[in-house]
This record gives structure tokens, C-alpha cells and sequence, in this order.
């Protein structure tokens, strides 16, 4: 009876041992595979990074061509806006209406 149970436990000390060895290899495999995707965010981040800052520059170029034309549109409005009431004057002095 005592020697079953000695039996038992040896298996089950095994079957731990087993266990822990496996999962020390999963973890290192674990390991190893995130050290190579962090290499290679970092490869290709470095591959990026001159698109994106161009793409920065042009974003602010964007906004600076925007705001120029919506400059330019309220310039254009006013200009067209002063125009109609001096054509209106103008139309009306020479149809001679009040």
C-alpha cells in the first residue's frame, strides 16, 4: 500500500516535471517570437517614418492652401458685394430712378 502510493507520487512529481519543462519552452518560444516582432516594428517603423513625416508636411501644406482659398473666397465676396451696390448706383443714375 505504501509502496502504490510512493508510485503514485513519483508520477505525479514526474508528470509536474514534465509539465514545468514544457512550459519553460513555450514561455522561451514566447519570448523569442515577441523579441522578433519588436525588431521588426521597430525595422519597419524605421522604414515608415520618412513617408509619414512627408505626409505631415503635405497635410500642413493642405491647410495652409485652405486657408488661402477661404481667404481669398471672403476677399472675392466682398469685393463682389462693394461691386453690386456700385453697379445698382450706377443702373439706377442712369435709368433715374430714386
Amino acid at each position: 500500500m505504501i509502496h502504490r502510493r510512493l508510485d503514485e507520487h513519483a508520477q505525479t512529481v514526474g508528470k509536474l516535471e514534465t509539465t514545468v519543462a514544457i512550459s519553460g519552452q513555450v514561455e522561451a518560444q514566447l519570448r523569442d517570437q515577441i523579441a522578433a516582432l519588436e525588431e521588426r516594428m521597430r525595422k519597419n517603423h524605421a522604414e515608415v517614418a520618412p513617408t509619414i513625416e512627408e505626409w505631415k508636411r503635405i497635410k500642413t501644406l493642405g491647410w495652409g492652401v485652405s486657408s488661402l482659398l477661404v481667404i481669398a473666397g471672403v476677399s472675392a465676396a466682398s469685393i463682389a458685394s462693394i461691386a453690386w451696390d456700385w453697379f445698382a448706383a450706377v443702373v439706377r443714375h442712369w435709368l433715374k430712378i430714386a
